[in-house]
């Protein structure tokens, strides 16, 4: 079940992140282009940084992007 993840939040878990892309988030934070912050063995994931790097790796197929030309779409 998919939780819903509290974006006010400066720092997200490792299952925080697992939650939201429903995929398993631990691999990619070993991946040199994802942003953790590493707490002794605590792994945190600054919120804004997460939601940037979500965008960089979005890919918008040309037919939707065209439809929703000029709108602001924020991730909630």
């Amino acid at each position: 079940m998919k939780k819903d993840i509290l974006f006010e939040k400066n720092y997200l878990t490792v299952a925080d992140i697992k939650n939201y892309l429903c995929t398993t988030a631990y691999e990619l934070t070993h991946r040199k282009d994802f942003p953790v912050c590493r707490l002794g063995s605590s792994i945190r994931i600054p919120t804004q940084l997460f939601l940037v790097w979500v965008a960089k790796h979005t890919r918008i197929p040309a037919d939707l992007a065209e439809e929703h030309k000029g709108e602001n779409i924020h991730v909630k």
